[in-house]
Parts: C-alpha cells; sequence; structure tokens
C-alpha cells in the first residue's frame, strides 16, 4: 500500500492504508452515486417532454458522466498502484468544474440568470462531494475542495448575472427566495458544511494520530518490558520514578548448563534453552508471576508485581514445583539427550521497582537485598544438592509451615546474616 503513497513525508504510517481505503470507497460511492442518480432519466418521469428537455436531460448527463468516469478512473489507479496524493486535489478541481459547468449549462439552456444558482439539481452534490471527502482525513483538501466549490459558484453567479434578454418571468415570492441575500445565506451554508466536515475530519485525524503515537510507544516500552508492566507505563509516570514495595523473588537456573553446551551441537543446544524457556513462561503465567527477564540459561520471576497480595508467596513456591514438574514431564515426552536440571530460590522481601534507562532503551529492574538473597538461596542448591530451597520468610508467608524442612540458619555466601533455608518436604 506504501507505494501508493510514494512521495509523501507521511510521518504517520497509520495512515498509509486508511487513506487508500477511503480514497477506493469513495471511487466506489461516485460510481453508486451515478448509478443512482440515473434512475429518473430512465424511469417514467422521463418521458414527459419538459423531462426530456435538451435543457435538463444534457447538464445531468454531464453530471452523471463526470462521477462515473473519475470513479473508474481513481479505482484504475489504485488497483495497478499509481494513484498519488497530489492526485486527490485534481480530482477536487474536476469536482468544482464540473459543478460550475453543469451549473453555467443548467441556466444558460433555459435563459436564467445567476440568481437562480440554486434551482440547479447539482447544486446538492456539493454537500454530498464534502461529506464524503472527510473520509479522507486530511483538512488540507477538503479545505481545498470548499474552497474550489465556493469559487465555481461565484464564477457561475457573475457570468449570468443579469442576463439581458428573455428575463426570466415569475412569482414575486418565487423572486424573493432566489434573491441575492437567500443566494448568499443558501452559498455561506454549504461553506458551512464544508467546515463542519474539515473539523470533524480534524478531529478524527488528531485521535488516529494520538492513537498511534500511543502504540508505537507501548510497542516500544513491549521491546524490553515484561508485558504486564507495559500498559501500567503506558499509563503514566508512576513506574518511571519507581517505588518501594514486598515482592517475592525466584531465581531458577540451569544445571551444568556450561558442560551442556560444550556437548550439543548450536541446534540441539537451541532447542534446549527454548524448552526451558517455554516451561518457564508457562509456570509463571499459570501463577501469575512476571518474568523479570531471562538471564542467558536462568530467569528471574517475581510475584507481587505490579501490585502485592495476600498470596504472592505462595505463588511463587507453587511456581517452583509448577517448574520442576513440568520439566519432568518435559524429560518423558521428549527425545533430548540431556536432561534438564535446574536449581530454585524463592525468598520475599522489600524492593525497589521501576523503569531505568532512557528513550533508546528502557528496562523494567527490581533492586534490594531481597533480590540478592534469592540469588544465593538459587546457588546454595549446588551446595545442599536440593533442586528446590526457600527462606522461611516465603514460607510463613506462603502458610506452608508443615510442607517443609529447615536445613541451614548459617550466612548465604557474601552475605554476613544468616537465613533459615527450607526445603520441601518429600
Amino acid at each position: 500500500m506504501a507505494t501508493f503513497l510514494s512521495g509523501e513525508p507521511e510521518k504517520h504510517g497509520i495512515f498509509l492504508d486508511a487513506e487508500i481505503e477511503a480514497e477506493r470507497t469513495l471511487a466506489f460511492l461516485r460510481i453508486l452515486s451515478a448509478f443512482i442518480l440515473s434512475i429518473p432519466h430512465f424511469s417514467a418521469l422521463s418521458l414527459s417532454p419538459t423531462d426530456r428537455a435538451f435543457g435538463v436531460q444534457l447538464p445531468s448527463m454531464l453530471a452523471l458522466a463526470t462521477f462515473f468516469l473519475t470513479g473508474t478512473f481513481a479505482l484504475f489507479l489504485i488497483r495497478y498502484g499509481q494513484f498519488r496524493l497530489w492526485m486527490r486535489y485534481v480530482f477536487a478541481v474536476v469536482d468544482a468544474i464540473m459543478v460550475a459547468s453543469v451549473c453555467y449549462l443548467s441556466l444558460k439552456l433555459n435563459s436564467l440568470s445567476g440568481a437562480w444558482l440554486f434551482a440547479a439539481p447539482v447544486i446538492w452534490s456539493m454537500p454530498l462531494l464534502l461529506t464524503v471527502g472527510a473520509l479522507r482525513y486530511r483538512p488540507a483538501i477538503q479545505i481545498w475542495s470548499t474552497l474550489l466549490f465556493v469559487f465555481a459558484l461565484a464564477f457561475v453567479f457573475i457570468s449570468l448575472s443579469p442576463v439581458s434578454n428573455n428575463q426570466f418571468t415569475s412569482s414575486p415570492g418565487v423572486q424573493r427566495l432566489f434573491s441575492l441575500l437567500p443566494s448568499v445565506s443558501r452559498l455561506c451554508l454549504i461553506m458551512l458544511t464544508g467546515l463542519a466536515s474539515i473539523v470533524v475530519m480534524y478531529r478524527a485525524r488528531s485521535l488516529l494520530i494520538r492513537a498511534e503515537e500511543q502504540a508505537y510507544a507501548t510497542a516500544a516500552l513491549a521491546r524490553f518490558l515484561p508485558p504486564e508492566i507495559v500498559p501500567l507505563v503506558a499509563k503514566g509516570d508512576e513506574w518511571i520514578h519507581g517505588r518501594r514495595q514486598v515482592v517475592t523473588v525466584l531465581f531458577v537456573d540451569i544445571r551444568n548448563s556450561t558442560q551442556i553446551a560444550e556437548g550439543l551441537d548450536p541446534k540441539a543446544l537451541s532447542h534446549l534453552i527454548s524448552s526451558f524457556r517455554r516451561i518457564v513462561q508457562q509456570a509463571a503465567k499459570e501463577n501469575g508471576g512476571v518474568i523479570d527477564k531471562f538471564i542467558g540459561d536462568g530467569a528471574m520471576i517475581l510475584f507481587g508485581v505490579p501490585d502485592p497480595t495476600t498470596d504472592d508467596a505462595r505463588r511463587g513456591l507453587n511456581c517452583g514445583r509448577d517448574i520442576l514438574r513440568l520439566i519432568a514431564e518435559w524429560h518423558i515426552d521428549s527425545l533430548a539427550s540431556h536432561q534438564l536440571t535446574v536449581g530454585l530460590g524463592v525468598h520475599r522481601g522489600k524492593v525497589y521497582c521501576g523503569i531505568v534507562g532512557d528513550e533508546n532503551r528502557r528496562e523494567f529492574t527490581v533492586i534490594g537485598d531481597a533480590v540478592n538473597v534469592a540469588s544465593r538461596i538459587e546457588q546454595a542448591t549446588k551446595q545442599f544438592g536440593i533442586p528446590f530451597l526457600a527462606s522461611r520468610e516465603v514460607v510463613i508467608a506462603a502458610n506452608e509451615d508443615n510442607r517443609w524442612n529447615l536445613i541451614s540458619s548459617e550466612p548465604l555466601r557474601g552475605k554476613q546474616n544468616s537465613v533459615s533455608l527450607m526445603a520441601p518436604k518429600i
């Protein structure tokens, strides 16, 4: 579709498809209008001598032919990718010339002065053209069309006013209705129709631009942020400034990943890592966790983000159990040559949550001692030879004291304070 509008310095790509569809719709409406307006010419009404008069049929057929030919030509250009932005202005000029020509012939062939301008039926095609022209979402073209119509009518009015011979006679009431003041009022109404359509078009275009900018901003954020955080960031700047809250943090890591990588070809290694990530994503989704990030062959999952709940700890422990279960099921179902073993550590505490970075790259991050402790607990699974460990804080918060055994109360590596580590009962 973009080739149809080549050469247009359009910033907002959302309009490319929308505008070409608008031109296609306008072309169909022109053709449809030509067919509908031609019905009276083939009905019983056209059998009367008055309706068959040269001064009535010729202007009308000229208008219908213009509608049909311009609509067909526009569809042809769109069909073969030759439509260009500047052609819209040309079609507007053709419409104005058609209105002026038909009005002029209608009055001239019936010996009427310019005062009877608004008695010509083609005049009332202008509100139709201005209304459907609003589909373009282009205020500049609508302004152009409105001015052209006004100039066309003014030209006809001046050219045929007054008629020096064979002046049309009518009752005083009819003459008053077609005097200068009512005619100017009708002209103003046509101008107001164009103005109203411009305002509507400008409003619709502004809303589309705003929607597109929000969509682009959301898409850009989605490249770097967890999906659950993106809508919140798009709504306001709370997460830009960050906040402190209690979260449950789960770390999971593939054991012996270096040895596995050395023993697998790239395709098999890619399949293994992808399977691991699918398992983590499924477990996190089922338990309402937010995957903060994948770190090589590991991942960090948060519970209580964006908003803390009373069951964050329980969901974190359930997620760990689900990961182990899904890995066991994957071993049964897959033909992988290597067994996938992992270590999981869960802890709970107050952390800073927020968005860091600049416009080129933003990242959702969680900073705090609870994150470091959760990472150390995951590493401690190697020391104790247990795949799943959790701190007492998490177990108590989840109300699962009877399901876990205390295995250590020593300080973790790199930490001074002791942490009570617990392992699930077999």
